[in-house]
């Protein structure tokens, strides 16, 4: 078949003029009329033999950091990426992919490399000897044609292919000479209307096309207000927006012919509005597939990964930033991205349980800072030793194509709760409380309720006997770390299903130095393999009521991310509580069994933090602290076994009696600690009141007294067997004296019961208000 080979000649002057600059936190856009490629361009068809064009050896778009602001204006083409890229020759040949189409649904669409000539100072030329082939079948009688353009990229099996941009510059280099740097970055035109003659071959066009960037360029720079000083060497970004892509050319196939008309310059002034979204819609970019070979090298050398929808990449420095307090970066990390949004469902009272009730499209960016403090702890200033993955910037703003942003990161620092918790169990000795040697089963201490309180007054000084509000900083009435507990199996209608969601509660929380205790929403992630296979789980601590939530009355407990809450478990304090306002406590911590113990370790997030608990439950979150950057704050705690309750037959009208005893399936898998708070008749727990309220109406059950009319005690619980399915909560108290009815002889016999028991039950204890660094 023969073939129809095309010359264009075309006179481009190409002006890359900058981008506007948007701030996403406001909301007046300043339009610019740039940057782009200018093209004055005539088409003329010949026949002409198939000359084959030399390969550039680069695609990249020259940029200027700008002194006062680290805006990239761009300058031209360069010959490579970074810093050390000059622009190119005069002479140099460019690829630019035009995708040619016709208003005539029968004629075939053409996607062909052009290669362009560059002239220094940012010309572009299609010459005359520049030939490329239509797609067999072109009849340029047929319909009005149009052309398109994209500037750049690999061109690959119906897909242009970009690798993205991440590098760090400062305005000036050591010589005090302006920054540039060559960036791969896509430029795109839209419809141009051609002239065309299919005698002649003759393919024209009057009017100018302007390439225009495609995608943002985030720049951020960090600011150190954490109170002490900070070096970093890194950039984790994790955003719902592409980083590494590729153009669709399939969809250029399905372009209406009612979206194909010629662009009208004005409507490219500002990237916000809709006549300039109508140009661009027939440019389709994707995610590159997980099999590419640029993402499973990304793999490797950033630790570039994807979870729920959203990238995860690590962009390493050559040498550590240090930031005094109160001072800011002289540098700027520059991140190209493409926007996409995370589809967000909210399913009813379960989630994945029938449709969902409300779905949203979200754009999430977070930049985390792979950082670690330069200065120690000196008296009462206490520093932390670890800050890694510490959050600089983050918004759920939509990033608009042809827009650059700044990020203006804001460090900031407040100890979320494990910082308190004493590194060891009992009571002690600063130096014993302090020790992190011997955090077994064997070193730690049980002790009756006299005994607490015979001990409590010789507690040093900054220690005490935290009170539940503090423990639920960390642990729930119910439900707690829900990924190593179990949900209700109908298939073995028993507690043996893996969480394949997260368990979120509203409840009450203090930490030292809080005036008042207040309401919170506390998340646990679902069951997450790690890499052996183990299942581990995590914790979204602290945060701000959510905006889709219906209920935010205390003890509502919401199975997944759900409109309505499933169930209430209240904790006894009442309705008056008001919600903390912001997220300056929030944190996370990933908890895991290790033999007779938990390890829990910890991070800071704060108010710079965007991302929900479906989007860090993974272990590449969590990934290895770096060589020569301090271990996470850890707390361990050694699971000596708790105290539950049976019901067992007897003797007598009673016909039947429960009573408490040391779980022995639960010595190596449970723990629970004294508070010196009575349970509350308000709260929910396993043994209820008999003859007390409905739970399932009023969200509370009453307790039961000891032998004497005495209120128990509650105690905070890791791993709780039984009705808590080995999840945390206060859902089972403990005694200060021996429970009722277990003062009498049981008939018959049972050797788990013991007459008269008295609690022994571990404590750790609290720091007031000094937290520990680590």
């Amino acid at each position: 078949m023969k073939k129809l080979l095309y010359s264009c000649i075309a006179f481009c002057t190409l002006v890359l003029a900058s981008c506007a600059d948007q701030d996403v936190a406001e909301t007046n856009a300043t339009n610019n009329d740039g940057p782009g490629v200018k093209v004055s361009m005539t088409m003329e068809g010949e026949m002409q033999s198939d000359a084959a064009a030399a390969t550039p050896n680069s695609r990249a778009i020259g940029y200027e950091v700008k002194d006062n602001d680290g805006f990239p204006t761009a300058k031209g083409l360069y010959d490579g990426v970074g810093a050390s890229a000059h622009e190119l020759a005069t002479g140099t040949k460019v690829p630019v992919v035009l995708i040619f189409k016709s208003d005539n649904a029968s004629q075939p669409v053409t996607k062909v490399k052009t290669m362009w000539t560059y002239t220094q100072g940012g010309k572009l030329t299609l010459e005359p000897s520049e030939t490329f082939e239509m797609k067999s079948g072109t009849n340029l009688s047929q319909g009005t044609w149009y052309v398109c353009g994209i500037l750049g990229g690999n061109l690959d099996n119906n897909t242009v292919k970009f690798d993205g941009f991440v590098d760090g510059y400062t305005p000036k280099d050591n010589s005090g000479n302006k920054t540039t740097f060559g960036a791969e970055i896509p430029y795109i035109f839209g419809w141009r209307k051609l002239e065309t003659n299919q005698a002649n071959k003759t393919i024209k066009t009057k009017d100018p096309v302007r390439f225009k960037q495609f995608g943002s360029i985030v720049r951020l720079k960090v600011t150190n207000n954490t109170g002490f000083s900070f070096k970093y060497n890194g950039v984790r970004i994790i955003t719902s927006n592409i980083l590494v892509g590729q153009f669709d050319l399939s969809a250029f196939d399905n372009v209406a012919t009612s979206d194909l008309a010629d662009t009208d310059d004005n409507a490219l002034r500002d990237a916000t509005s809709a006549a300039y979204k109508k140009v661009f819609k027939a440019f389709n970019f994707t995610q590159r597939a997980t099999t590419d070979a640029k993402i499973t090298s990304l793999e490797s050398t950033n630790n570039f990964s994807i979870h729920n929808d959203l990238s995860y990449y690590d962009y390493k420095f050559n040498d550590f930033v240090t930031l005094a307090n109160g001072s800011s970066a002289t540098g700027y990390v520059y991140v190209w991205m493409a926007p996409k949004q995370q589809t967000v469902n909210i399913y009813n009272k379960e989630e994945n349980n029938g449709s969902p009730v409300e779905t949203k499209q979200v754009s999430k960016t977070q930049f985390m800072l792979m950082a670690m403090p330069t200065e120690t702890s000196v008296g009462n200033n206490i520093v932390p030793t670890s800050i890694n993955n510490i959050p600089a910037y983050g918004t759920r703003a939509d990033y608009v194509s042809g827009r650059n942003y700044p990020a203006k990161g804001s460090v900031v620092y407040n100890f979320p709760p494990l910082s308190y918790i004493a590194k060891h169990d009992n009571f002690g000795t600063e130096a014993e409380l302090s020790s992190t040697a011997n955090q077994d089963i064997a070193h730690t201490i049980r002790y009756t309720y006299s005994q607490v309180e015979a001990n409590n007054a010789s507690i040093p000084s900054n220690y005490f006997i935290a009170g539940n509000e503090y423990w639920r900083s960390l642990i729930t009435q119910a439900y707690a770390f829900a990924g190593l507990g179990k949900s209700w199996s109908n298939a073995t209608n028993s507690y043996s299903a893996d969480y394949t969601y997260s368990m979120s509660m509203v409840s009450p929380a203090k930490l030292p130095g809080w005036a008042n205790t207040l309401l919170v929403y506390q998340t646990y992630s679902k069951a997450v393999k790690d890499k052996n296979g183990k299942n581990v789980a995590y914790m979204l601590g602290l945060s701000k009521k959510p905006d889709y939530i219906s209920d935010d009355t205390e003890g509502q407990v919401y199975r997944g991310r759900t409109k309505n809450p499933a169930i209430r478990v209240r904790s006894g304090f009442g309705d008056n509580l008001n919600w903390i306002t912001n997220n300056n406590y929030r944190y996370t911590v990933r908890y895991e069994k290790v033999g007779s113990t938990v390890e829990m370790k910890q991070r800071y997030l704060g108010p710079r933090f965007v991302l929900d608990m479906e989007d860090i439950d993974n272990e590449d979150f969590w990934n290895e602290v770096p060589s020569g950057f301090p271990e996470d704050a850890k707390r361990v705690i050694p699971l000596p076994g708790v105290y539950t309750f049976v019901e067992v037959p007897i003797s007598g009208p009673r016909g039947k009696q429960q009573f408490w005893l040391l779980n022995q399936n639960s010595v190596g898998n449970s723990a629970q600690y004294w508070t010196l708070d009575d349970a509350s008749p308000y709260a929910r727990y396993a043994l209820a009141k008999t003859g007390g309220p409905n739970a399932s109406v009023t969200g509370y059950t009453d307790y039961t007294s000891d032998k004497d009319g005495k209120a128990p005690k509650q105690a905070v619980g890791f791993g709780m067997p039984d009705q808590s399915a080995g999840m945390g909560g206060f859902y089972y108290y403990v005694y200060r004296g021996t429970p009722v009815y277990q003062d009498n002889d049981l008939n018959p016999a049972d050797p788990r019961y013991v007459k008269n028991l008295i609690m022994q039950v571990p404590v750790r204890l609290w720091r007031k208000t000094t937290p520990y660094a680590d």
